[in-house]
């Protein structure tokens, strides 16, 4: 068990009533990539955002570098955590996405389905990467990660930040590099509804490799091709939040109606 936790909320809660989203963040994210996000919050949601093992909170720990560990660790802490009264929904972008599809694959298997899942910029997990980085040395590392755009130019002169965010870095690409699985009949497809997201110029998965998730999920709520690139939900936040109230009515409106009743019984 972990002394900290790995959800630190973005958004709170209107009320206990309140639609839960927690976000997986991409390969090498952490609360500072996000930082946009806390001075926009959107009434509907109370948003968290995952901390993986080696950065902000969790900075004692060691990184970890396997997809099923991080999601391991966050559905027991969710298991532990999350309100019966609150819809719980699970997003993730990149390799968040494939712990946010590990994570949901673990809670209903305990029997404590979310009422969502959203899975953005991901490509589906029979499929490879379409860049390995793990195995490169440090100067072709970091040149990829600053072709994505997921590493600033400056990291390169800077040695100190490099001896720090390296090892995790590399972790973090270990793992989604090597998750992956050659059948679809290891499991059964996953009975969370679920919405598909990818940026209408991402390099790193395209539309038909976000569509190739369809055999593994049971209930495709939409699929939604939001302007921008691999990071667009970073400019594009709005959009890609009110695309998730669109798509989850029952989540949504069954929020308002909780809401609503209990307003009227405190008159």
């Amino acid at each position: 068990m972990m002394q900290s936790t790995m959800c630190i909320p973005l958004w709170p809660a209107r009320n206990a009533s309140t639609a839960h989203l927690v976000m997986c963040p991409f390969a090498g994210g952490s609360s500072s990539a996000f930082r946009r996000w806390r001075d926009h919050p959107m009434a509907e949601i109370a948003l968290s955002l995952v901390t993986w093992p080696g950065r902000d909170r969790l900075r004692h720990l060691a990184p970890l570098s396997s997809i099923t560990q991080l999601a391991s660790l966050l559905a027991d802490e969710l298991e532990e955590s999350v309100s019966p009264d609150a819809p719980l929904l699970l997003a993730g972008h990149s390799m968040g996405a494939q712990v946010a599809f590990e994570t949901c694959r673990l809670l209903e298997q305990r029997g404590l389905p979310p009422q969502g899942l959203i899975i953005s910029g991901c490509h589906a997990p029979h499929l490879h990467s379409r860049r390995r980085l793990s195995d490169r040395d440090d100067a072709d590392f970091i040149a990829e990660l600053i072709d994505i755009g997921g590493c600033s130019p400056e990291l390169q002169e800077n040695k100190e930040l490099l001896s720090l965010f390296l090892p995790l870095l590399r972790a973090d690409f270990y793992a989604t590099e090597h998750y992956h699985y050659d059948s679809l009949d290891d499991f059964p497809p996953l009975r969370t509804p679920a919405l598909l997201v990818c940026g209408s110029r991402d390099r790193e998965a395209s539309r038909p490799e976000m569509e190739a998730w369809r055999p593994w999920l049971n209930h495709i709520a939409g699929e939604v091709v939001i302007d921008g690139d691999h990071f667009y939900l970073l400019q594009q936040s709005r959009a890609f939040f009110t695309q998730i109230i669109h798509h989850f009515p029952h989540v949504f409106s069954a929020t308002t109606a909780l809401q609503n009743r209990s307003c009227t019984s405190e008159r």
